[in-house]
């Protein structure tokens, strides 16, 4: 879909206001059109039901606030399929954005409420093309050998076994960062996308997800980083987003590259990464964010940060799943993306470094 003229923040808050009306309006409306769905489903689905209307408001923010709406509109290809492979009837998606749709026309002004209404219109067509999902592992890294038999066992909680996977191509290659990025990574999109069409459960997915910070963790204490460039980096997602796995691989390729780094991890409340920052003055500062609705946290962190160290700001380098496949989104922002995969923001950083 091609762009559409994005909301000012006066806007945005006003349409922000309506969430909770929006949600009771929708659900209200959805299980009048479809009593037999929530007859079968019950009290948990119709909890369900009004996450899911939350989730919709979610992703609707990001492309209202950017005017971008292609996140939005894959996020719905992505829903449908998880209803789907549920057992979920999908009848009650379009519907869902016919009900938001005509709430806000009843609820604000034509200036706000036609930007909405094209966003939701285009989710409708999306829908009804039969839009294949989104695959989160494409664009991805290549994987090598080493990622289908590392995937299996970290599925089922085999540490040896995965362990010797992930051994097998350090050794092979020589290279922690390669093998973190053409290993791990695709190992964990192929369960992402396996949780996706309902193959694996949030617990493997957990696990796997664990597992994989406790052998990059291992391997890390095997190899020596390259010599002391001078460059500072933090690293922090944003707060709200949890994943943390990429962004610890991102640390480990700049200090195998010889930055000096600090992860602070996931969801870093803002005050504590403003703070840090001004006591560590980091030369670049790596934030990640995940989702859509990450976005308006990683503006408003952006601007305290220049509100708060001024010209002694970092440079700030944004990446994650969103970047990674809406690149787009970075031009935004007062920030650079480098690329997605670790490797990639290495390499990118080093023009970044001190003179």
């Amino acid at each position: 879909m091609t762009p559409v003229a994005p909301l000012d923040a006066e806007q945005l808050n006003a349409f922000a206001a309506l969430r909770e009306a929006a949600v009771a309006h929708a659900l209200k409306a959805s299980e009048a059109a479809h009593p037999e769905v929530f007859a079968r489903f019950g009290a948990r689905g119709r909890a369900a039901c009004a996450d899911d209307l939350a989730y919709h408001l979610d992703f609707l923010a990001p492309a209202l606030e950017s005017g971008q709406p292609d996140a939005f509109l894959h996020y719905l290809a992505w829903l449908a399929q998880v209803l789907r492979s549920r057992g979920v009837p999908t009848a009650s998606l379009p519907d869902s954005l016919r009900h938001l749709d005509d709430f806000y026309r009843r609820t604000l002004p034509a200036s706000i409420a036609d930007t909405i209404s094209q966003i939701l219109t285009a989710g409708l067509a999306h829908l009804a093309s039969d839009a294949e999902p989104p695959a989160y592992d494409h664009p991805g890294p290549a994987p090598w050998e080493e990622t289908d038999p590392f995937r299996d066992a970290i599925l089922k909680g085999e540490r040896r076994t995965a362990q010797r996977c992930f051994d097998d191509a350090l050794n092979r290659s020589a290279t922690l960062i390669g093998s973190e990025v053409h290993v791990i990574q695709p190992a964990l999109y192929g369960i992402g996308r396996a949780w996706q069409e309902n193959r694996v459960t949030v617990a493997q997915e957990h696990l796997a997800t664990a597992m994989s910070h406790s052998l990059m963790a291992r391997a890390f204490g095997l190899v020596l980083p390259a010599d002391d460039n001078g460059g500072r980096a933090i690293f922090a997602c944003m707060t709200g987003n949890h994943h943390d796995l990429g962004l610890r691989m991102v640390s480990d390729a700049f200090e195998m590259d010889g930055w000096q780094t600090q992860f602070l991890g996931g969801n870093t409340p803002l005050p504590a990464l403003l703070s840090q920052c001004t006591a560590y003055a980091p030369h670049v500062l790596c934030l990640s964010a995940s989702l859509p609705q990450h976005l308006r946290m990683l503006k408003e962190t952006l601007a305290a940060l220049r509100r708060q160290l001024g010209d002694a700001s970092p440079r700030v380098v944004v990446g994650g799943l969103v970047f990674n496949h809406f690149p787009a989104l970075a031009n935004t922002l007062d920030a650079q993306w480098l690329g997605p995969t670790a490797e990639d923001a290495a390499i990118g950083a080093r023009q970044l470094l001190p003179r």
